[in-house]
């Protein structure tokens, strides 16, 4: 659905709630949806879909998977 991250990805923007976000993906190694996607289309946001994953997340995976440092 999304190419690049958006302009309010947790993973981009930091603040008290992203940092909140972040830290629980990390935490748990759980993947999130885009907030930006309407609930209707992505479910909630821990209800990961493919198509609706969010992008910061995907490419902290894909560092992971490279073992460059990462946060």
């Amino acid at each position: 659905m999304c190419k690049k991250s958006c302009k309010e990805c947790p993973w981009i923007v930091r603040n008290q709630f992203n940092d909140m976000i972040i830290g629980h993906s990390m935490k748990h190694d759980k993947s999130h949806n885009c907030h930006m996607i309407p609930p209707d289309k992505r479910g909630g946001l821990w209800e990961t879909k493919e198509e609706t994953k969010c992008i910061g997340r995907k490419q902290f995976e894909k560092q992971k998977e490279d073992g460059k440092r990462i946060y």
